[in-house]
């Protein structure tokens, strides 16, 4: 058991960094400037979530779905909304970084 443990605890550790290593080189080797790439991101991830703001309040009135099942998926509209901030808020950050650029003072 101690063994499959161990493998899981390699897979995600490994994922994550290859995750963390795929945007940093994404970003240092993007087609686009910066600022380019963060507005195709935010102008994609703005459409995506209004898309499903959209289809979630066209069936809004819909007698097929039930109540649970509406405020499951605005919750799940809610934190891909947050997530969405924070991936674009990281981003920022990382190009920040490899500029040289001195972070934002936080409110």
């Amino acid at each position: 058991m101690e063994q499959q443990d161990k493998f899981y605890k390699g897979l995600f550790w490994g994922a994550a960094l290859g995750a963390a290593a795929g945007t940093i080189m994404g970003l240092l080797f993007a087609p686009h400037k910066g600022r380019e790439t963060q507005q195709i991101i935010s102008g994609k991830v703005k459409s995506m979530l209004d898309k499903a703001t959209e289809l979630y309040e066209s069936n809004e009135n819909d007698g097929a779905y039930s109540n649970e099942a509406k405020t499951r998926s605005q919750e799940i509209i809610d934190t891909a909304r947050d997530e969405a901030k924070k991936i674009l808020n990281e981003a920022n950050s990382i190009i920040r970084d490899i500029k040289g650029y001195p972070k934002p003072k936080e409110n």
